[in-house]
């Protein structure tokens, strides 16, 4: 019956208020938002919380930023905006997500490096033992991500840098949700597995080239399918 009450922080209150001066056509499509330091001052906010709020609004399309001309209110269909749900959480988790990714792609090719030369006869056995738990679990989608998550961390213990594995424990558990619904689809959970394969073969080898080369197209092919997800959901 009762619900949790959620605060919210300064950059979501902006993004509510600048939707709902949208939604009652204050704010017009092709209307140029005043300039950033005059709206923080309206607003009474920092400028780093109203340029995150405006990083959430231009990831939904509803404004666009041009080059030395300031932010625009893109051009809405008004039926259609009008009658859609909107979700500030929603927003904030889908931008968010791209953010988590992008730092992945920048640390998890070092960290296959790093165990292509540090990894242990013992590391190796985990990694496969991992993996090992990703083809039994296939055919059993409550536990694919969480066996999908475990293989990276092991992956990361074998640098032995403590760090490292903080990192990509702290990664992989923010988009753990998201995982979980492209990881349902069977046809992509197979060929992730067969990435998962590739990675470990190469580490076997201590191909480090060959190694970054299948972890970035890993995680290339892991943000395109958590951006078809979103744009169909």
């Amino acid at each position: 019956m009762f619900e949790n009450i959620k605060t919210e922080r300064v950059y979501e209150k902006i993004v509510n208020q600048i939707y709902s001066l949208l939604q009652k056509g204050e704010l017009r499509s092709g209307e140029r938002l005043p300039p950033e330091r005059d709206l923080a001052i309206k607003l009474n906010c920092s400028r780093s919380s109203l340029r995150e709020a405006f990083r959430v609004l231009e990831s939904q399309g509803l404004i666009v930023s041009k080059t030395g001309g300031g932010r625009y209110v893109q051009k809405l269909d008004k039926k259609n905006f009008a009658t859609e749900t909107f979700s500030t959480i929603d927003l904030l988790e889908k931008s968010a997500i791209i953010y988590f990714l992008e730092a992945r792609e920048a640390f998890e090719p070092r960290i296959v490096e790093l165990a292509c030369e540090r990894a242990t006869k013992e590391d190796i056995v985990e990694i496969e033992n991992a993996l090992t738990v990703m083809e039994e679990k296939l055919k059993k989608p409550e536990l694919e991500v969480s066996a999908d998550n475990n293989f990276h961390v092991v992956i990361a213990e074998a640098t032995h840098n403590y760090v490292f594995v903080s990192m990509m424990e702290n990664n992989v558990n923010m988009i753990r949700q998201v995982r979980r619904k492209v990881m349902k689809n069977p046809a992509r959970y197979k060929e992730s597995l067969k990435e998962h394969t590739e990675i470990l073969e190469a580490i076997k080898k201590r191909d480090k080239t060959l190694a970054v080369e299948k972890t970035k197209r890993h995680l290339e092919k892991l943000r395109n399918s958590i951006i078809i997800m979103q744009e169909n959901s």
